[in-house]
């Protein structure tokens, strides 16, 4: 919520800066949305953060780094941003590396084969817009 401040006065915009806004979809590159009956990939916008919500999985088995999907331009970071995404298909467990790329590029990395029927979950990954 915005501090308040002597001399300031409330608009519209900032009385509703603290309400989630709407959700969005992501553009899918190299990835494609979970084929698990779980939450699409999604992000919204809440105050003045962004966050993602639910799970992808890769088109095709790759190793090493590959752009996943891209976000929207409102919910582009100023900065990169650094995080993992745990997956949640059967197995030993893995975490991917995700950069938040200030283009909206959502690019994951790996140093083990990830296959079409992994699927990790982006949910919890969330940033400053500021």
């Amino acid at each position: 919520m915005t501090a308040w401040q002597p001399g300031n006065y409330i608009t519209a915009e900032r009385l509703l800066d603290d309400i989630p806004g709407e959700w969005n979809n992501v553009t899918f590159t190299n990835w494609a949305q979970g084929a698990l009956s779980y939450a699409p990939l999604r992000v919204q916008r809440d105050g003045a953060r962004a966050r993602l919500d639910g799970h992808a999985q890769p088109s095709a088995t790759f190793t090493g780094s590959q752009v996943a999907f891209n976000i929207p331009a409102q919910f582009r970071p100023f900065y990169q941003r650094y995080y993992s995404a745990p997956r949640i298909t059967s197995g030993t467990p893995t975490l991917i590396g995700v950069v938040i790329n200030t283009n909206g590029d959502v690019t994951v990395y790996s140093s083990t084969s990830i296959t079409t029927t992994d699927r990790f979950d982006f949910s919890g990954i969330d940033w400053p817009l500021n």
